[in-house]
């Protein structure tokens, strides 16, 4: 169950960092991918804006004010992916699909195996997966989960930015 979570976990990271960089250009979206250990052998401007379509509806995810909406919204999402099959590809260990294969594009890939992951952790941790910075300016995405209390903000800058302007604002 550990190795599951783990992936689920990583796959929610790099959801966060595509719709990050979905607001940038096609090669700031491709470097996400392939920080992440995906291998982006062709990537047409066509296959981008269908990415950074896929990229605003799990933006959407992280905007929920509360769990039961996040999991609305990701239910809408998961209405659209395939049913779950087990696979085994690559050298890869048995994990599960919820995309159509070797014929998916990098959209419905994303989307799928993104939702999936992030079904995984608002399950496990009864926590929406992903949020949205709430440091004034800043609207990038970001993970949740970690131990304690949920996150407010994508970074530790932004947290500080935030609590230096709060404490500003009352001297």
């Amino acid at each position: 169950m550990a190795m599951f979570k783990a992936g689920a976990e990583a796959a929610v990271r790099r959801c966060a960092d595509v719709i990050n960089a979905a607001d940038t250009d096609d090669g700031d979206m491709r470097a996400a991918l392939e920080a992440h250990g995906e291998t982006v052998s062709s990537f047409t401007p066509d296959e981008a804006r269908r990415l950074r379509d896929a990229a605003a509806r799990l933006r959407a995810v992280a905007r929920a004010g509360s769990l039961d909406e996040a999991c609305a919204r990701l239910n809408d999402v998961l209405a659209d992916c395939r049913p779950p099959r087990l696979t085994a590809h690559e050298g890869t260990p048995w994990h599960l699909h919820v995309d159509s294969g070797d014929a998916a594009d990098w959209a419905e890939w994303f989307t799928a195996s993104s939702a999936l992951a992030l079904a995984i952790l608002a399950a496990e941790t009864q926590q929406p997966p992903l949020g949205v910075c709430q440091a004034p300016g800043c609207d990038r995405v970001f993970p949740t989960h970690s131990p304690g209390r949920p996150r407010r903000y994508c970074s530790a800058t932004c947290s500080s930015r935030a609590r230096v302007a709060s404490h500003r604002s009352r001297v």
